[in-house]
């Protein structure tokens, strides 16, 4: 009879789904038994994956997924899910009273825990056959006769509980009443296990529904990568530095087992140290790479696929699945969707956003943790993030540490020492491992012009002349459009030879931008970039001379990495003028650490800085500045605990307000207006290529329109093109630091 029992569409039987459920349950259990050594939670987890479709026995549920009426009555469908851990709960109350983790895991493992989970059809009538059920139990039973070990037995009263009570009373009396108030009494203990149950029940149940394999481990040696590196040199027509390889200095010393906290300079290998050092984990251990930004991210994932192959490597962020479409039109969303998202992948490339909002209960959070169980996880650029953002990941790092056994490897180009001794303080015993080869090598003289930009305009001006590839930088995306537009007429006729970049285009155009800029600082001859802060980590470009607003010291030198940027220049020169008032008001809210660093900067006029002493002046500029001291750094820092503690530590978080890993990251997506008509027939996927964000504060003043089929698409009323991006068009109704980006 079970037969007659549907799963999945197309017809796929109960029994069938339930056997792969189970099967990926042994392979699991075989992967991680030496992680997770607790054979009760191992048999708990077998029962939790055989009967959690029981539910789907329900006519209710039948009728839908056979589509057994001419049109589905969703006023009838009841969550099956419900059903299959009720059952369990009435067969052993006491059991489920004192250990109702792997229960809430079966109640939740298709929609969010949330306390009104199954109130939407309290009024139905339940119609459930009992031959089904009786045989559904018989084919557990013999399940359960090839694992005697697992302590499991029949309650007739549980089968009965089912077929003789109403819905209303199995949800109020039962699940509200009697079982879901034990949510309140949990603590941070009970979050780490339920987790496992329900990654491990998740991670069976979505193989199964989508008949794949587990993922294969990922197991590789010093000499694999350095093959790889060389093959990579090669593909590059770099032969002479292919046929000499060998691995650095600095990364040799990277190959520790413990955490590292990992100084280099621009051009020194570090990307290939960290894969060195995550080398040395376990065959099904995952490896994380975490980037400040999207276009970052987007350069290191082909990087790794070249080393590991495209289908070891997965990219996640808010734009990586128009990304993947890129490369492959064919890429199915269920892979980013339940697999890369939920990092399922031997390596995951992402922003760092998505190891945040992990703390946050949102998105996966269960899959997502388990994953980076014993896991080494890579960050990078550590020093961008603001204090809060910087709380955020210090709780992150504590957490993974001590609760997962995750490594870590936090690499800089600069690390104030107090930052040093910041991730010292929370990191089990860090090794520190520099560039000193490079440390000491300098490429660039630095100068000051304590002057405003309005009055540095003559000298780019002249640079410009000269044939020299230029690049200026400032603070805010309306004074760079400016500045675009003021340079412009210097290039008449060669038009290509002067970019305007910034973080205001639209998806669509941004990845064609840089291919531009790419492009246009491959040519002979001068040209001139016109950008903002996206910049200081996003682009692998060699300038000649750059022309930056001041900002943050760290900042600076981000910067200058893109000039002189293979060492191979003479004369090159990064020039720093007077910062704005808005810089100061809206962009930068350090003006202490605006100050300090054009103030050393200028003492340092006309020097030759090497990277060591750029460090030292790091230093310098925060030697006042403690960052454990602010609040927005303590807010971070203690803000997973106040929504976990709101959520009951399991409960997932459905309502994402004022929930943001980034400071001023209350950001909306829109389409600019003259989008609108063209995209009136056009799919999901060509829309999201005409995204952009805008701050909220903006989007607030902007008259928007509704896309009439996707209705979270905002149209909005702005000027736009590709040259410039997008602009606003009264731009004095809205405060000035709206205007800023920073990524």
């Amino acid at each position: 009879m079970l037969q007659e029992i549907w799963a999945k569409k197309p017809k796929e039987t109960l029994a069938e789904h339930t056997d792969y459920v189970v099967k990926n349950l042994l392979a699991l259990k075989k992967r991680y038994f030496e992680s997770i050594p607790d054979e009760a939670f191992w048999q708990e987890a077998f029962v939790i994956a055989l009967f959690h479709d029981l539910g789907k026995l329900c006519e209710n549920f039948q009728d839908m997924i056979q589509q057994r009426n001419s049109k589905i009555d969703w006023d009838n469908f009841v969550r099956h899910e419900f059903l299959s851990g009720m059952y369990l709960f009435v067969n052993n109350i006491p059991h489920y009273t004192e250990n109702p983790l792997s229960l809430f895991a079966v109640f939740s493992h298709h929609k969010a825990l949330v306390p009104d989970l199954f109130n939407k059809n309290a009024h139905l009538k339940l119609r459930i056959n009992e031959k089904y059920l009786d045989d559904f139990l018989t084919y557990a039973k013999q399940w359960l006769a090839k694992y005697p070990n697992v302590k499991f037995s029949f309650s007739d009263g549980a089968k009965q509980n089912l077929l003789k009570n109403p819905y209303s009373t199995l949800l109020v009396k039962q699940y509200q009443k009697r079982f879901f108030s034990l949510c309140s009494k949990f603590e941070p203990i009970h979050r780490k296990q339920y987790i496992f149950y329900k990654a491990i029940l998740n991670i069976s149940d979505w193989i199964a529904s989508g008949h794949r394999e587990l993922e294969p481990g990922l197991v590789y040696q010093k000499d694999y990568l350095a093959n790889q590196i060389i093959a990579k040199l090669r593909d590059e027509k770099k032969y002479e530095i292919a046929d000499n390889f060998k691995y650095r200095k600095f990364q040799e010393e990277s190959y520790l087992e413990g955490n590292i906290l990992a100084i280099a300079p621009t051009g020194s290998g570090k990307t290939e140290a960290s894969l060195l050092w995550a080398s040395q984990k376990k065959e099904f251990e995952h490896i994380f790479y975490l980037l400040p930004t999207r276009v970052t991210s987007n350069a290191i994932f082909k990087r790794l696929c070249n080393y590991f192959g495209d289908k070891k490597v997965a990219i996640v962020h808010s734009s990586a699945f128009f990304l993947q479409k890129e490369i492959d039109e064919n890429y199915p969303e269920k892979e980013y969707a339940f697999i890369d998202k939920a990092f399922f992948k031997n390596v995951t490339v992402c922003t760092i956003d998505q190891i945040l909002t992990q703390g946050f209960n949102l998105g996966f959070w269960e899959v997502k943790t388990f994953h980076q169980l014993n896991s080494r996880i890579i960050i990078d650029e550590i020093h961008l993030y603001q204090p809060y953002t910087l709380g955020l990941i210090v709780s992150t790092i504590k957490y993974l540490q001590d609760e997962f056994g995750a490594k870590f490897y936090i690499m800089t180009a600069t690390m104030p020492e107090k930052m040093k001794n910041l991730l010292t303080k929370y990191l089990h015993n860090p090794s520190f491992v520099a560039d000193t080869e490079l440390l000491d090598k300098a490429r660039n003289v630095f100068e000051i012009r304590d002057k405003p930009f309005q009055d540095v305009k003559p000298e780019i001006k002249a640079a410009i002349k000269a044939g020299k590839k230029v690049l200026l930088v400032l603070n805010t995306v309306d004074t760079a459009i400016q500045a675009y537009q003021y340079f412009k007429p210097l290039f008449k006729g060669q038009e290509d030879s002067v970019l305007c970049y910034h973080s205001r285009f639209i998806q669509k155009h941004r990845s064609k931008k840089e291919e531009d800029i790419f492009v246009m600082e491959a040519k002979n001859g001068g040209c001139l970039l016109v950008a903002t802060q996206v910049v200081e980590v996003s682009l692998d470009i060699d300038f000649d001379i750059l022309f930056t607003e001041n900002a943050p010291i760290d900042a600076i030198i981000q910067r200058a990495g893109r000039v002189n940027r293979k060492r191979a220049k003479e004369d090159t020169k990064v020039i720093i003028f007077q910062h704005s008032e808005i810089t100061e008001k809206y962009v930068y809210d350090l003006p202490n650490i605006l100050n300090n660093t054009f103030a050393i900067l200028k003492k340092n006029d006309k020097q030759k800085l090497t990277e060591s002493d750029l460090l030292k002046l790091v230093d310098l500029v925060y030697k006042d500045y403690d960052v454990e001291s602010e609040e927005s750094f303590k807010k971070g820092l203690r803000r997973y605990a106040e929504i976990q503690f709101d959520q009951n530590y399991i409960l997932d978080l459905v309502s994402k307000d004022e929930v943001f890993t980034r400071e001023g990251l209350d950001t909306v997506n829109v389409i600019p207006d003259k989008f609108q008509e063209e995209l009136v027939e056009k799919e999901v996927m060509e829309k999201t290529k005409h995204e952009v964000s805008i701050s909220k504060k903006r989007f607030d003043g902007l008259k928007c329109m509704k896309d009439e089929v996707h209705e979270w698409f905002n149209y909005v009323d702005v000027i736009y093109d590709y040259e410039t991006g997008l602009k606003f068009k009264n731009p004095k109704n809205i405060p000035a630091g709206s205007s800023t980006s920073s990524h």
